[in-house]
């Protein structure tokens, strides 16, 4: 499992974010073969359903293999049944949240983003949360104490480590975000949390 690297963060920057390897003190994983199967029954309760459940997550079955700077690059989840990849947004502007249920400044900035994505419904504009945690259980028990206007996934291995590396980027923290124009060019890369009103500064550049 792809483990993102400890790096070095000054007192000053703690409160923007949190570093991939301070998530234990919340977060206990069980097993695998455990997480295996809780995973496959949501999945299969998920395609019987034509509505998910309050405080669901959909877990990321395929990423791609390639990574090209400043592309997008692509996965595939299922929503109610339907397949799903995020290229299927293209020729919107697409906000990429990589998250984590253990991390306070990732919590802070989570109201702001479903308030964007609401308030951006009409407009040419996806918003999409990935969360790295380790367990699938503990975010959807998060998820529906906290509800979100916004698609979730779930993929705690490498979707965040091939962002950083299209996007040319080393800090090993979450919360990033990547901001993806029409074309499916990642333009902007945002290390920590930031406010509503500098994620909407941002967005409007490219809508």
């Amino acid at each position: 499992m792809y483990r993102l690297i400890l790096v070095l963060i000054t007192a000053a920057a703690v409160s923007f974010n949190c570093s991939k390897t301070t998530e234990k003190t919340e977060v206990k994983p069980q097993d695998n073969k455990q997480n295996t199967q809780q995973q496959n029954t949501q999945q299969n309760n998920q395609k019987q359903d034509t509505k998910p459940a309050s405080g669901s997550s959909f877990v990321v079955k395929e990423v791609d293999k390639d990574v090209a700077k400043d592309k997008m690059v692509d996965f595939k989840w299922d929503e109610n049944g339907k397949e799903m990849k995020l290229s299927d947004y293209k020729g919107k502007v697409i906000l990429l949240n990589f998250w984590a249920t253990w991390c306070p400044p990732c919590r802070k900035e989570l109201p702001d983003l479903s308030t964007i994505s609401t308030e951006l419904k009409d407009k040419d504009f996806k918003m999409i949360g990935v969360s790295v945690d380790d367990n699938q259980e503990v975010l959807n028990n998060f998820l529906r104490s906290n509800n979100l206007s916004y698609t979730v996934v779930f993929e705690p291995n490498e979707l965040v480590a091939k962002y950083m590396s299209a996007a040319g980027q080393n800090q090993n923290v979450v919360p990033q975000t990547y901001i993806i124009d029409k074309n499916g060019k990642v333009v902007e890369a945002i290390m920590g949390s930031r406010s509503k009103a500098d994620f909407l500064s941002i967005i409007n550049k490219y809508l």
